[in-house]
């Protein structure tokens, strides 16, 4: 065999460890090579390397080492003066090393959760943020106002110290509503005040205070939350402190706010009553808050057993709704107003009266006709001018009044205007025997040759009932004239065979 051959085949593979360093394999013994025991072994020498395939065997031994982790000379771990710092810059000082291995080699587990809890950061970072936030002694990070009424504030001052390593750096103080105000105060030893200016170091053992205050003008009755989030230069990030409160109505709506009449027709007509009490059972005067009320809705509201000036601690509101309502789901807020002051406006008037304590009243029905259509939309998709089509759809009655086949139709366009081809639709009513019922035929007679583009409209039918003029039923389509003509199958005879085969 040629020596230069033997030479290649004789250099040593060089294999890649899951730890990332280049080790050359194990030596293996073939069975002619193993000998008993005591047997002095005599083996034939191997070719000597070729010069450049030894440099390469000895290149892994000759690097530096790059990290902490493949820094290993003679299967030591080499200790250099930045051994704790990598390229990225981050101190891992603080990281528990796994020097352990299990399948012959040298293996490094990182384990990146430092011993002490900190987080890891760059090193510069980490220098830095060596400022703390603690709350003085007996000081919880949540403060309960217990029972506040809409329309009152609060305010509680949270007590901190500056306890790092260095001065405390504050960037920002934040609330989570609009209705919290939060500010810091620096506290000097005789006990007077001064704003802190954000960005300022807090010396070290320095007290300062978190000044919070609550507006609950506007808040709903029930449980009230609010979180204030600090943020500076203290390494476990932000700190936050809550405000919690009960927050009392001032006026009661029974059975509640909210009026729902449920189904009802354009015939019928419902009543409903509410009761309005001031909590604390102080007199009021109640008055609607809006100029006028929208029909189909009716208002009746009066005081129990009132004063000379006309207060009363609890009012009477009757509402009515019908006949006559729009055909659908129906909403009616209605505003009411007290002459109870509100405590603490959110947003004071600093001429004119104080703003004073209100509700709304919700009155809602779902309201159909006494006639309907199904379905109510129809669609003529795609046709050809001069193609006739014909759409089908039933109206019905709901009470005793009967429907006719004379009854007056119209077509019209979408936002009222003259259909260009109302002449091209004819209308057919067949009422049924009974006259509850009636089916209708919308018939396209076929379009001008020149159409090409879509239509629609709006066919009207005057049923004439008392409560219920007309019904209105959309259509639309759209008229191409270059489609395929239709292509109509064969009928198929028994056995398979087209007819006429």
């Amino acid at each position: 065999m040629n020596q230069s051959l033997l030479a290649a085949l004789a250099v040593p593979v060089l294999t890649l460890c899951s730890c990332g360093e280049s080790r050359p394999p194990a030596a293996s013994k073939s069975p002619e090579s193993r000998e008993a025991p005591g047997a002095v072994a005599s083996q034939p020498k191997a070719p000597a390397p070729a010069p450049a395939a030894a440099a390469a065997a000895k290149a892994p031994e000759a690097a530096p080492a790059a990290s902490p982790a493949n820094a290993r000379q003679g299967g030591k771990r080499s200790q250099g003066a930045d051994d704790n710092k990598l390229a990225s810059q981050y101190d891992v000082s603080k990281v528990k090393l796994d020097d352990g291995a299990s399948d012959g080699h040298e293996h490094e587990t990182q384990s990146f959760t430092p011993q002490d809890g900190s987080s890891l950061l760059p090193a510069a970072q980490a220098q830095q943020n060596k400022g703390r936030f603690e709350l003085a002694d007996g000081v919880q990070q949540s403060w309960d106002f217990g029972k506040l009424r809409q329309g009152e504030s609060a305010s509680y001052d949270f007590a901190f110290l500056s306890k790092g390593e260095d001065p405390l750096v504050i960037t920002g103080v934040k609330p989570s509503c609009g209705c919290t105000k939060a500010e810091i105060v620096i506290l000097a030893e005789d006990g007077s005040k001064k704003t802190y200016i954000k960005g300022d170091p807090i010396p070290v053992g320095q007290k300062f205070l978190l000044e919070s205050e609550i507006s609950t003008d506007g808040k709903p009755a029930g449980p009230f939350n609010a979180q204030i989030s600090l943020y500076g230069n203290d390494i476990r990030g932000t700190f936050n402190v809550r405000l919690t409160a009960d927050i009392e109505p001032v006026l009661t709506i029974a059975p509640s706010p909210t009026i729902f009449f449920g189904h009802l027709t354009t015939a019928d007509r419902a009543e409903e009553t509410v009761t309005v009490t001031s909590t604390r059972g102080e007199p009021f005067f109640l008055t609607i808050g809006q100029e006028t009320i929208q029909e189909p809705v009716k208002l009746d509201y009066s005081a129990k057993d009132p004063d000379a000036e006309g207060r009363s601690n609890q009012w009477t509101i009757k509402v009515a709704f019908g006949p006559n309502a729009q055909i659908g789901m129906r909403t009616y807020p209605i505003s009411f107003k007290s002459d109870i002051p509100i405590a603490h406006p959110k947003y004071p008037v600093k001429d004119g009266p104080p703003p004073t304590h209100s509700f709304l009243l919700n009155v809602q029905a779902q309201v159909s006709g006494m006639v309907s259509a199904e379905p109510s939309f129809l669609t003529f998709g795609m046709v050809r001018p001069g193609e006739p089509l014909e759409r089908s759809l039933r109206i019905q009655c709901h009470d005793e009044f009967k429907l006719r086949a004379d009854m007056p139709s119209t077509l019209e366009g979408l936002q009222g205007q003259e259909l260009p081809f109302k002449d091209a639709f004819a209308v057919v009513i067949e009422p049924d025997e009974d006259g509850k019922a009636a089916n209708v035929k919308v018939q396209l007679k076929g379009m001008p040759p020149d159409t090409n583009g879509s239509f629609g409209g709006v066919l009207r039918l005057k049923v004439g009932h008392p409560f219920m003029d007309e019904v209105q039923i959309r259509f639309s389509g759209v008229c191409r004239p270059g489609l395929p003509q239709a292509t109509v199958p064969q009928a198929v005879q028994p056995g398979g065979q087209q007819k006429g085969e």
